[in-house]
């Protein structure tokens, strides 16, 4: 795998995970909903960590296979897969000890987005891409 693109779903996966625990902290504040049974700082970490490399490990297959095209397929294939990662949250049942779990979805739904916003920041300032201009 490309230093450039190991280091950039590093980075992905630290800049989720800070996100995501600052979004946790908040969440807890406003609402006063305890998760942590469930959403705690190490998961939170690992989760973010784990994504971030499995998304660079699948940039780099698609680089190989698809060369000029991967930024759309890579972009579109993330999304999709955020997206349909929704269900998860929804569909878990939580322990019946637990205060509040209509608020569950609210809490972990906008963190399965952050991987994605990361790398989509983040990939401007590790990859650049050289575009020839003609014409002119």
């Amino acid at each position: 795998m490309s230093r450039k693109i190991f280091l950039l779903g590093l980075c992905t996966g630290i800049f989720s995970s800070a996100a995501c625990i600052v979004y946790n902290r908040v969440y807890f504040f406003a609402f006063e909903a305890n998760f942590s049974k469930l959403v705690n700082t190490a998961s939170l970490a690992g989760i973010n960590l784990a994504v971030g490399m499995i998304a660079a490990l699948g940039y780099w297959t698609l680089k190989k296979w698809f060369r000029h095209k991967t930024d759309i397929i890579f972009n579109f294939c993330f999304t999709i897969i955020s997206f349909a990662a929704i269900i998860v949250p929804i569909s878990i049942s939580l322990p019946l000890d637990m205060q509040n779990p209509e608020l569950f979805p609210g809490l972990t739904i906008p963190m399965l987005f952050f991987p994605a916003i990361s790398w989509f920041t983040l990939k401007p300032l590790f990859i650049r891409e050289t575009r020839i201009v003609s014409g002119e």
